[in-house]
Parts: C-alpha cells; sequence; structure tokens
C-alpha cells in the first residue's frame, strides 16, 4: 500500500522550487513527484481520483512522500483540499522579494508567449496578467499565508527565504531536512548547481527600470497597509 502523500511544496513560483525538488528527492528518505507539479489540488481533472493521484508517484518506502506545485499558494480553494486528504501535512513554501519575482516571472511568460499582448512589465501588472496565474497577486504572500493559516497549524509550514538560498543554499536546506525529520547532515550533490523548470528558455526581456520601480512601489504600499 502507497503511503499517502505528507509533504507538499506550496509556492511561490521563481523562487527555487525546481532546485528544492532536486534538493529534495537526492535524500534517500524522500521522494518528490516525478514531475515535480503534480498539480492534483488544483487541476483534478488530470486524475480519476485519489487512488490515482497516489499511484501516479511511484514511491517506495521513503519516509517523505511529496510534490511541490508552486500555483498552489496563489489558489484560494487549495488550502482546504489539501486539508481534506491530509490535515496532518507539512508544507515548505519559498518566499522571493515580490518584485524581483514578478521581474522573473514576466521574463518566463514573455519567453514561452504565454502572457496576453501588453505594452511592458507595469501595464501587464496592472492588468493582473497573465490571467492563468496574474504577476500582481501571486506577489501578495500575507493574504496567501493567511487563507492556509485558517486550515493548518503554523507549524506545519516552513517558510524559507530564496535570498537564502541563493546566500547560503547549505542553510537553506538544512532546514527544510530538519523540519520533515530526515538527516539533515546529507548533503545533495545540487547544492551549488543553478536548476530550472524544464520549459524555461533564456532570452533577454528588456524591462525599464521606471516599470520596475512602480512594481516596488505598490508592493511596498501594500507591505505598509497590511502592517
Amino acid at each position: 500500500m502507497k503511503r499517502k502523500v505528507n509533504f507538499i511544496g506550496i509556492g511561490v513560483q521563481k523562487a527555487g522550487t525546481s532546485w528544492l525538488a532536486e534538493a529534495l528527492n537526492e535524500h534517500p528518505d524522500i521522494y518528490i513527484h516525478r514531475e515535480k507539479e503534480a498539480h492534483y489540488f488544483n487541476k483534478e481533472r488530470f486524475y480519476i481520483n485519489r487512488l490515482h493521484y497516489e499511484w501516479t508517484f511511484k514511491n517506495k518506502n521513503e519516509k517523505v512522500v511529496g510534490e511541490i506545485t508552486p500555483a498552489y499558494i496563489s489558489e484560494e480553494s487549495v488550502a482546504k483540499k489539501i486539508h481534506s486528504y491530509n490535515p496532518n501535512v507539512k508544507m515548505i513554501v519559498v518566499l522571493r522579494d515580490p518584485t524581483d519575482r514578478c521581474v522573473s516571472q514576466y521574463k518566463m511568460e514573455m519567453t514561452r508567449g504565454t502572457i496576453e499582448e501588453n505594452n511592458g512589465l507595469w501595464d501587464a501588472f496592472s492588468r493582473n496578467l497573465p490571467k492563468y496565474g496574474p504577476m500582481k497577486t501571486r506577489g501578495l504572500y500575507k493574504n496567501q499565508l493567511n487563507n492556509y493559516y485558517k486550515y493548518f497549524k503554523k507549524e506545519q509550514l516552513l517558510i524559507l527565504q530564496y535570498d537564502e538560498l541563493q546566500k547560503k543554499p547549505s542553510n537553506f536546506i538544512k532546514k527544510a531536512f530538519n523540519f520533515l525529520e530526515v538527516d539533515s547532515l546529507f548533503i545533495p550533490k545540487c547544492l551549488t548547481t543553478n536548476i530550472k523548470h524544464k520549459k524555461d528558455q533564456r532570452k533577454e526581456i528588456e524591462i525599464c527600470n521606471q516599470d520596475i520601480n512602480k512594481v516596488r512601489s505598490f508592493y511596498d504600499s501594500f507591505l505598509t497597509t497590511e502592517s
């Protein structure tokens, strides 16, 4: 009988979750879904039922079985669905400066051709594009976390920082291992490797500083209002 999924990485997009998935999966006591992003809790139509979802993991006897789907944190209905599935699940979220995250997403969307027609970063941001995963909304972390705290105890959710991943990856992953209660002395081979999503491509996208400053001002204002 397969072990119920007991770990879920819920976000955020463009904050090193592909690296996190690889590092966790290297640990002998952890199994991360082969696609990384299983999307069961926001795209149930991909699965026949819960058993089908669990069957897709192909795990063996690992202590921790999970997936990392960054979209989960920003979709309001997901927290309740995860709680219904496993109220004792452990979750990790990696937070990144919201403006830097937004710029990274904009470049990704423009490279993939998945963002609607726009006149630059600020135009797309102010219109809350793209529709499938709006840049503006995805940076409102406090609202998203509070939605999860409606259903889960705070100790079930580990918040990590993208800056620490960039500067001290060994400290970053050790926190994750400790949280998941596996050997924290294990050192992943990918520790200093830059790992990107398999769909990511490199393409130079020019963004004017004025647009970036407008986005930063929006988030600064939002944080001031919410504090």
